[in-house]
C-alpha cells in the first residue's frame, strides 16, 4: 500500500505540489536517519547527508521508475552519496598524508612548518579561489576527467591542467 501512496505523491510533486513533496520528505525522513546510522556515518554528519539525498532525489524525481519501488530507488541515491563521501574522504586522508610526509622530509624543520603541517586539506582548500576549488573538488574528488572538465567549464584541457597542477604545487608548499 506504501508503494501505491508513494506514486500518488510523487505523481503530485512532478505536476508541482508543495504539499506532496513536504509528506514525501516527511515519511523518508526516519529511514534515511536509520539507514546512514546502520552506514555508521558520524552524528555530525547525518542531518547534512539526508538532505543532500533527499536534494537529489527531488531534483531527479522525474528520472524515478513508477515500476519501481520508491524507497529502493531512494536508499540507492542515499547508498551512492554516501559512496562518494567516503571516497572523497579517502582522497582528502591521503592528499593530506602527502603534504604532511613532504613538509616531514625537510631535514631542518621550522616550528613554522610544523604547524602548517597540521593544517586540516579544508583549511588548505579554503584558500583556493572558487574556480580554483571547483577544479580540485571535480578533479580530485569527483574523479572528472580533464575532458570532462573542460567540457563543463567551457575551458581548455591544457590550461586546466597547468592550472591543476599549478594548484597542487602550491598547497604542497
Amino acid at each position: 500500500m506504501r508503494n501505491e501512496d508513494d506514486l500518488i505523491l510523487i505523481n503530485k510533486i512532478r505536476s508541482g505540489d508543495h504539499y506532496a513533496l513536504d509528506k514525501l520528505v516527511e515519511n523518508y525522513i526516519p529511514q534515511l536517519l536509520a539507514f546512514f546510522r546502520y552506514l555508521h556515518v558520524p552524528e555530525s554528519m547525518l542531518e547534512d547527508m539526508v538532505q543532500d539525498t533527499l536534494i537529489k532525489v527531488i531534483n531527479k524525481i522525474d528520472l524515478f521508475d513508477d515500476s519501481k519501488k520508491f524507497s529502493t530507488w531512494l536508499l540507492t541515491i542515499a547508498k551512492n552519496l554516501y559512496l562518494d563521501v567516503k571516497r572523497r574522504d579517502t582522497k582528502l586522508n591521503e592528499i593530506k598524508q602527502e603534504i604532511v610526509s613532504n613538509t616531514s622530509e625537510v631535514t631542518n624543520v621550522s616550528p613554522e612548518s610544523e604547524i602548517v603541517g597540521k593544517y586540516t586539506i579544508e583549511d588548505l582548500l579554503q584558500n583556493l579561489s572558487s574556480d580554483e576549488r571547483l577544479l580540485v573538488e571535480l578533479r580530485v574528488f569527483q574523479d572528472a576527467s580533464f575532458a570532462e572538465i573542460a567540457e563543463l567549464t567551457g575551458e581548455l584541457e591544457s590550461t586546466l591542467r597547468s592550472r591543476f597542477f599549478r594548484i597542487l604545487n602550491r598547497l604542497r608548499k
